[in-house]
């Protein structure tokens, strides 16, 4: 069943602009940093259709514009990416922005719903060192993420992903938004449950056939991260998809896929019975 008619487009800014989509009744929350590459020919409203084409489960959306794309999503510097002295200093910044500022106000309006990180290219490096940074994730969605990276091998072995605390409410339960928001006043400390986190990787099959000395790595640093997870969550909590065609090319449709699949194995997870 499509949730394409019932998508809902708002505009606000927090702290920096914002798109929302609201589709259906939300039972989970999703958040992507966006940059001018991801607008061309309407990229975020593009994804936002395929998610709702592929899930029948409600979803809130909110995009974040981050102007300057490397200095807010690389944890660390590499003149690779950039040799501006700024980057590799502020994703501490765009996480503390996400967790404590846009986090809450989603949750103020759709409930203490569980929350999906992604995002592409740099976006989902961004996601996946996020989610080895705090507990506030209950899925990643990294869509031909830059592990290339130096120094990203070391880092993600050194630090494994945080295992959510996803509060049991409207996707847990079923409930219905208003029901959620009753739910929520009656109690002043939500409950939670420990989840793995499901994490969809995927990559195009010519990236690693690049030019490029650097880049051309990423095909082993993928796999790498893929055999990485399986070890630190277990092989069913993680999943590495191949598309056809190298970097630039169906950023919404691969990002799209990656979300879609995170929210199924949340509901999944979250109708089987909890211990």
């Amino acid at each position: 069943m499509s949730n394409t008619s019932t998508i809902f487009t708002e505009e606000h800014n927090i702290q920096t602009p914002c798109k929302l989509f609201v589709v259906g009744a939300p039972q989970v929350l999703l958040i992507q940093p966006s940059a001018r590459h991801e607008e061309k020919n309407d990229g975020v409203r593009c994804e936002v259709d395929l998610i709702a084409q592929a899930s029948p489960t409600g979803f809130a959306m909110v995009f974040f514009d981050c102007v300057e794309w490397a200095r807010a999503l690389m944890p660390w510097a590499d003149d690779a990416v950039s040799r501006d002295a700024e980057v590799g200093r502020h994703a501490p910044d765009t996480l503390r922005f996400i967790e404590h500022t846009l986090l809450p106000w989603l949750r103020e309006r759709f409930g203490a719903l569980p929350c999906i990180i992604g995002g592409y290219s740099l976006g989902g490096l961004f996601a996946l060192w996020a989610a080895r940074n705090t507990d506030a994730f209950a899925a990643v969605a990294a869509a031909s993420p830059s592990l290339w990276i130096n120094g990203w091998g070391e880092y993600a072995a050194a630090h494994p992903i945080l295992s959510p605390q996803a509060t049991i409410l409207a996707l847990a339960s079923g409930k219905s938004r208003a029901q959620n928001s009753t739910l929520k006043t009656q109690n002043s400390t939500p409950q939670h449950i420990t989840t793995t986190t499901p994490i969809h990787l995927s990559l195009g099959d010519c990236e690693e056939h690049c030019r490029n000395q650097r880049m051309k790595r990423i095909g082993d640093c993928v796999r790498a991260e893929h055999t990485l997870l399986c070890q630190q969550l277990s092989p069913t909590a993680v999943t590495l998809r191949w598309h056809e065609g190298g970097h630039f090319g169906a950023e919404a449709e691969r990002t799209a896929e990656a979300f879609a699949w995170c929210i199924e194995q949340l509901v999944h997870n979250f109708q089987q019975p909890q211990k």
